[in-house]
């Protein structure tokens, strides 16, 4: 077999860079433990590094979504926030797992398996670029964990006058941990079934009067039945000037992983396999490997008239490289190679006995390169008898891709199994090797937005939002065709340019009688140029202009109980004008913008303390409209049609009890209705396939020894509940099965 490059299946184990710095990081706080008090001299740190870290309360009142620091209540659009304690309570460990707690987001799989596309109130944002670290685009694919964030925030509805191109279901921020004046260190250690362990650090240390270094880092091990994860993160950032008019940060992250995915299972008779929660049907030599590593430094500067600049950068590289498996039921003896018989009746119910093939899915590797850099300046000032809250900033981007191809060499095969042995530790079969990589696609893109935006306070209980937004994007494309064969000759270079200049709006209206209240209504666009997949770019979709959408949101944002709780509501129209689509007649050098869809609903969400010892957080969504309103003659059967992976209810909650001063228990729940996958390209819901409706129960108790010691015990997937999570036309990827973890925390 031949060698194996970058991707393929291997032992791994932590680097030495990995536990040098654990090593360093327990030195430098053992140094701070000792060091004399007298080095440090008197400082007054202000209110806002005082503030709570998001460990000790679900609620939030404060974002930084809406570019800089505000509160949630005076940005006219829902607002959703997931905050650390809430990923320490369930055991949050990836975004993914993160964002099942925020209702209207649901999970689509790829031909590939293991990638996933996130959507929101039924638009992509995973492939347009809607995640974001700090307010900075993340586009790429790779294991997104949670061991260096802070809080998840979630705003839903079109916001390109604020982050350009994409944002048409919203945007997902992932803000980070900085550096606080302070020495503090928090240590945990996770055990639990499925030979699951994790450990996770975080050191602060305050080094001078105005500085501050932070250093984060991860283990994470696991043999869930089959499917593996074997990872590891490390990410230190050091501060200085915190406090004064001169703040500055710099920071590393880097994470890698060498998992083995979850299997895809294919539908039965178009429903969901009945198959147990979490079987894996894979084999030992699938993989999804990847690291991702970044640098980034930022600096806010107050200015003495009461203006704030805000700048930052971030400059990175993300590689990853997999190939899974599908399994689907036969009902015949399958070949030697593991396929089913050509004529086979298809299968309509399964029994442990029932064979079930392997196929491999499409190999895939890719290398993505990104700089991004943004500066935003904020001021309030008085003109024409009003104050008036301005908002402004410039962001510049850089963005390379590269995709490989399997090099035409025969792959290896998967051998069959059955329903009943699933984790049989199977491995490839029959001739072949694994992937042999060859580059099939390039993408090189540079774009530059500016925006402005004001926000008027016309009286003391309304405000007038007002925002507008310009971008220059301009990429280059290439994709490379090769004759038939293994390591064959590159026969044909297709080379792509596309050139966009959209413009992008945002206004709304706050009426706020008291500072308990705050009511709104907003309106806001979006638009998707033909690159938001990368690669995916052809002549005819180059020149065909960008896609444009627009939000409507009618909204309240309420406190109740002196504060300590708070909910919130939208009605809701999401509207995508005009999509691309094609005419059975048409066959010119673009797609036509001739196609429609929208999603109309209410948004729910209540989070804080119901008394002082019951807390709560909810997030309900409810869609009952998601209509194909238009689209091409060539695609016209799909118009009328519900849009795919777009449920009409998706909810979670989280309660927590302090039953005694040390015990607190918790109880939580997350699901959705009836689901179905896209059908083809219309966005339309499939007619054939789809996933029942399912409620996931999650349970905690928490019991603290001391202040800062503490042991908490979860049971997610209480029931074993089996469920689709991500979703494609040929199959689906299940979610986890029950798991047990024992975690041991300690802070000092």
């Amino acid at each position: 077999m031949a060698s194996r490059e970058f991707g393929e299946k291997q032992s791994f184990t932590a680097p030495s860079l990995h536990v040098g710095a654990l090593m360093l990081a327990a030195s430098v706080s053992s140094w701070a433990q000792t060091r004399p008090v007298s080095t440090l001299a008197p400082v007054t740190i202000r209110e806002k590094a005082e503030a709570p870290q998001g460990k000790d309360a679900v609620q939030t009142k404060r974002t930084s979504i809406g570019k800089g620091e505000q509160d949630i209540r005076d940005i006219p659009q829902s607002v959703n926030v997931i905050t650390e304690k809430l990923i320490d309570d369930v055991k949050l460990d990836t975004l993914k797992q993160a964002l099942h707690y925020s209702a209207g987001i649901t999970f689509a799989a790829t031909e590939n398996g293991t990638d996933q596309d996130v959507r929101l109130r039924g638009f992509p944002i995973a492939t347009t670029g809607d995640v974001l670290i700090d307010g900075m685009r993340d586009p790429s694919q790779y294991d997104r964990d949670t061991f260096n964030l802070e809080r998840i925030e979630v705003m839903r509805g079109s916001a390109s006058m604020l982050f350009g191109r994409g944002s048409t279901g919203g945007v997902v921020n992932q803000v980070t941990k900085k550096p606080l004046l302070q020495d503090q260190t928090d240590i945990t250690g996770t055990v639990g079934t499925g030979g699951y362990f994790r450990s996770t650090a975080d050191f602060n240390l305050r080094t001078g009067e105005t500085s501050a270094l932070r250093i984060n880092a991860m283990v994470n091990k696991a043999d869930n039945g089959g499917a593996k994860v074997d990872k590891y993160g490390f990410a230190p950032s050091y501060a200085w000037g915190l406090g004064t008019p001169d703040e500055f940060n710099v920071g590393l992250f880097t994470i890698k992983n060498d998992n083995v995915p979850m299997a895809a299972v294919r539908y039965v008779n178009g429903r969901l396999a009945p198959v147990a929660a979490g079987a894996f049907y894979g084999t030992a030599s699938d993989f999804a490997t990847g690291e991702a590593t970044y640098v980034n430094g930022s600096w806010k500067h107050l200015f003495a008239n009461g203006g704030e600049l805000r700048a930052q950068w971030r400059s990175g590289i993300f590689d990853r490289a997999q190939w899974s498996t599908a399994a689907g039921a036969c009902g015949a003896t399958p070949t030697p190679a593991g396929t089913c018989p050509a004529g086979t009746p298809a299968v309509t119910s399964l029994t442990p006995a029932t064979f079930l093939t392997r196929s491999g899915l499409t190999p895939r590797k890719d290398r993505y390169k990104a700089t991004y850099a943004q500066a935003d300046y904020s001021k309030s000032i008085e003109a024409f008898g009003m104050r008036h809250d301005l908002l402004a900033g410039v962001d510049l981007s850089r963005e390379q891709a590269n995709r490989f191809q399997n090099n035409g060499s025969l792959l290896a095969t998967r051998p069959a199994t059955t329903v009943g042995t699933p984790d049989d530790g199977a491995v490839l079969a029959g001739p072949g090797s694994f992937p042999q990589w060859r580059n099939s696609s390039n993408y090189t893109a540079k774009a530059w937005g500016a925006y402005a935006q004001d926000t008027v306070h016309l009286t003391p209980v309304w405000k007038l939002l007002g925002g507008v937004r310009y971008d220059s994007f301009k990429g280059d494309f290439e994709s490379l065709a090769y004759a038939a064969g293994a390591n064959s000759a590159l026969t044909t270079v297709t080379k792509t340019h596309l050139s966009n200049s959209p413009w992008s709006y945002r206004a709304g209206v706050l009426y706020q009688p008291t500072a308990s209240q705050s009511y709104h209504v907003s309106y806001g666009t979006s638009f998707n140029t033909s690159a938001d997949t990368y690669q995916f770019v052809t002549p005819q979709t180059a020149g065909t202009p960008p896609e444009k959408s627009r939000n409507i949101e009618l909204g309240a944002k309420l406190d109740w109980l002196g504060g300590r709780l708070s909910t919130r509501g939208a009605i809701f129209r999401t509207e995508k004008f005009n999509e691309r689509t094609t005419d059975a007649d048409f066959a010119g050098t673009a797609f036509l913008l001739s196609g429609k869809r929208h999603t109309s609903g209410i948004e729910l969400d209540v989070v804080g303390y119901l008394t002082p010892k019951w807390e709560i957080y909810a997030s309900y969504t409810w869609i009952p409209i998601a209509k194909i309103d238009a689209l091409g003659t060539a695609q016209a059967a799909s118009v009328g049609s519900r849009v795919g992976l777009t449920p009409k209810q998706s909810g979670a909650v989280w309660l927590s009890y302090q039953a005694l001063p040390e015990l607190r228990l918790a109880v939580g729940a997350h699901g959705a209705s009836e689901n179905r996958p896209l059908q083809g390209t219309t966005g339309a819901a499939s007619t054939t396939a789809r996933v029942p409706g399912f409620a996931v129960f999650d349970a905690m108790a928490e019991y603290k020894f001391t202040p800062d010691v503490y042991a908490q015990i979860n049971v997610n997937n209480l029931t074993n509940k089996a469920y689709g999570d991500q979703l494609y036309p040929g199959f689906t990827v299940l979610g986890a099965k029950r798991q047990v973890l024992a975690t041991i925390g300690v802070r000092y």
